[in-house]
């Protein structure tokens, strides 16, 4: 988290100060000032509006979840075991028990993760949501890869079946008729029923027999060209599927290399696609708008959650008081003397005894009390990757109307290099700070307060989120917690090793068989759509509808905000110790929060009685871990309690 000099200064004239990067102060483009304002700042010298925002850190380059999502992009279709599935169906049929599936890729992995990822994120007319625990530019750039990959291999296998139809012309035209007249008399039934027809008495047993008679002396009549077209067409299969075996046995082997590009012991990985200019600039775009601040939230199942910050999204709440001045023992000893203390006091409105305050002061407490927690700590351990930045919550509907790209700098020389638009800036960055200026009723889009806790190299991300309002002389101090859960088994692509490797590089042709097989099948099926829009009448209705429903469009892409990682992900946290650590992650950062928010109001003047029972009943509601007798909560203090769980409670943690 990097702060960036947040007070506007005097009116003497000058613009507030921004930062471009870390450690510098420099104009912040794309933020109004406020400095004609008729009220900049307070009795005691505190400006009410800020000039600048908490920034995020820099997502993580090389880490656990990165590698995974990138590597499932190339993975390949298991065929020796599709065709142990097979085996497997058959002796299930045989034995009369229930028939096992065949293993298949799901839509997770593979080129078909790889296609989703380029139409949603790169290609898509939409900015991508923030990347929490995870970076974006590597997977993107291995999905390209895997997509590149693939034409590459369409246009091979084009060309070797070009070549063989080129040099076996007779061989290839006898192989289609083969298959039409497979499926026309086999598959479709008429040869069954023909034959069935024939032997059922003897009239049509005479008809039937002659028939075949007569065919066979005309197929007699043309043996030679029938036998040149047989050995054709022999040597055109035999042909076809060596070649078309080996183009996929190096693409398993190229596939297998780009695994092996993501290997824990290589530092470096690539975060650029080559030799694709067009889409290495997307990659850089997406690089840049991934750590802009703005982040969607939707309502599914009616509940409401933040889009990229997890599918399991935590009950929302928190207290909500009115504030009154505290009661303290030197105020009855002086009460005398009240008026003349509080005229004294700084920002005191002489009516309530509370010091003026306002939500921007507040957060930034919090803040600074949250940063301590990723710090070097004396009592325990520090929180691992604890991170405590701002961001806007912009609506659903707002998000596809967003800028998708930076601002790219004037065309020349120094524009060669996709480095120039790094520090592109975010462009709801005013509104977000000039939000804070203004009555907080109203604003579909709002500035939150998020700690974020990155655990388990990436798998586990716990964000609370924190609103405050001040309004009518109350406080609404709202936290929304989100988890995001590891990503799902078949995600977890892991590169090989040692023998397992080598098995994997041996067993690669007869993957590629299987693929070749697969390939015939897709073939066939193409070849039968062709004849049903040639002679729809030779097929029956059943075959039409069969085939209609496999060439339905696939539903397009909407404006509405997705997230790559949670559509590779669990809804929530399976492993026991997992689930322990997200609950206590989230009871940390909300007692931490709410403790933090109490001192303030003391500091302030304002009672904190009812902010603390409110607060500590919501936390009860949330916690319940054990037997589920008792509730596992945070104090005031930071501390852990034990209660009697409350008859509403949420079964959280």
């Amino acid at each position: 988290m990097s702060l960036l000099p947040w007070r506007i200064p005097p009116l003497n004239g000058t613009s507030g100060n921004g930062m471009k990067g870390h450690g510098t102060s420099e104009p912040l483009p794309g933020i109004p000032m406020q400095a004609g304002a008729h009220k900049a700042s307070t009795a005691d010298g505190h400006a009410l509006w800020r000039a600048s925002y908490s920034k995020r850190d820099d997502v993580p380059a090389e880490d656990e979840v990165t590698r995974q999502l990138a590597g499932i992009m190339h993975e390949r279709v298991n065929r020796i075991g599709q065709a142990r599935d097979l085996i497997g169906r058959w002796q299930d049929r045989t034995l009369g028990r229930t028939e096992r599936g065949i293993r298949q890729l799901p839509d997770i992995a593979g080129e078909q993760l790889a296609s989703w990822a380029l139409d949603n994120v790169l290609n898509a007319r939409k900015r991508p949501v923030p990347s929490f625990g995870f970076n974006l530019a590597p997977v993107l750039t291995h999905a390209v890869a895997a997509q590149r990959q693939q034409r590459i291999r369409g246009l091979l296998l084009t060309g070797v079946a070009t070549l063989i139809a080129a040099r076996h012309p007779w061989g290839t035209g006898t192989l289609v008729a083969a298959v039409v007249l497979y499926h026309v008399f086999v598959a479709a039934g008429r040869f069954s029923a023909l034959l069935r027809w024939g032997l059922s008495a003897l009239v049509p047993m005479v008809v039937t027999t002659a028939g075949a008679f007569l065919a066979w002396t005309q197929l007699k009549s043309h043996s030679s060209a029938v036998q040149v077209a047989l050995q054709d067409a022999v040597s055109a299969g035999v042909w076809l599927a060596l070649l078309l075996t080996a183009v996929y046995a190096i693409d398993g082997w190229v596939a297998l290399g780009y695994t092996l590009s993501l290997r824990t012991s290589r530092d470096n990985i690539a975060g650029r696609p080559r030799l694709t200019p067009r889409a290495a600039a997307r990659v850089a775009d997406c690089a840049v708008t991934e750590l802009w601040q703005s982040t969607p939230y939707q309502k599914e199942r009616r509940v409401h959650r933040f889009v990229g910050a997890g599918l399991d999204p935590w009950p929302a709440g928190g207290p909500r008081i009115q504030l009154t001045p505290a009661r303290r023992a030197d105020d009855d000893e002086e009460e005398d003397g009240r008026d003349t203390v509080n005229a004294d006091r700084p920002g005191d409105d002489g009516q309530d005894g509370i010091r003026k305050f306002e939500a921007d002061e507040l957060l930034d407490k919090v803040r600074d009390e949250l940063d301590r927690l990723s710090g070097t700590l004396v009592e325990t351990h520090a929180l691992p990757h604890c991170d405590v930045f701002e961001t806007l919550a912009v609506p659903q509907s707002r998000w596809k109307n967003l800028p998708r790209v930076p601002e790219r700098p004037l065309k020349g020389p120094e524009t060669e290099h996709l480095g120039e638009i790094e520090h592109a800036p975010w462009p709801e960055a005013g509104e977000m700070i000039t939000e804070g200026s203004q009555a907080p009723s109203g604003h579909l889009s709002r500035r939150y307060l998020a700690a974020q806790v990155v655990g388990w190299k990436g798998q586990i991300v716990v964000t609370v989120f924190a609103h405050a309002a001040l309004e009518g002389k109350t406080l609404h101090f709202i936290t929304r917690p989100h988890v995001l859960a590891p990503l799902r088994k078949e995600v977890r692509a892991e590169p090989a090793k040692g023998w397992a490797l080598a098995r994997k590089i041996a067993f690669t042709p007869a993957h590629a068989f299987g693929d070749t097989i697969a390939l015939a099948l897709r073939a066939y099926g193409i070849l039968l759509r062709v004849l049903i829009s040639l002679l729809p009448g030779m097929f029956g209705h059943a075959v039409r509808q069969q085939v209609a429903k496999a060439l339905d469009e696939n539903p397009k892409v909407d404006g509405n905000p997705v997230s790559l990682r949670e559509h590779c992900a669990l809804v929530d946290p399976e492993d026991m110790h997992q689930s322990e650590d997200v609950a206590r992650h989230i009871s940390i950062l909300q007692s931490r929060m709410f403790s933090t928010v109490s001192a303030f109001l003391y500091d302030h003047g304002a009672s904190t009685g009812e902010f603390r029972r409110q607060a500590e009943q919501f936390v009860t509601k949330v916690f319940i871990s054990g037997d589920h007798n008792q509730v596992n909560t945070g104090t005031m203090q930071g501390g852990q309690t034990q209660t009697a769980p409350i008859s509403e409670a949420t079964e959280k943690g």
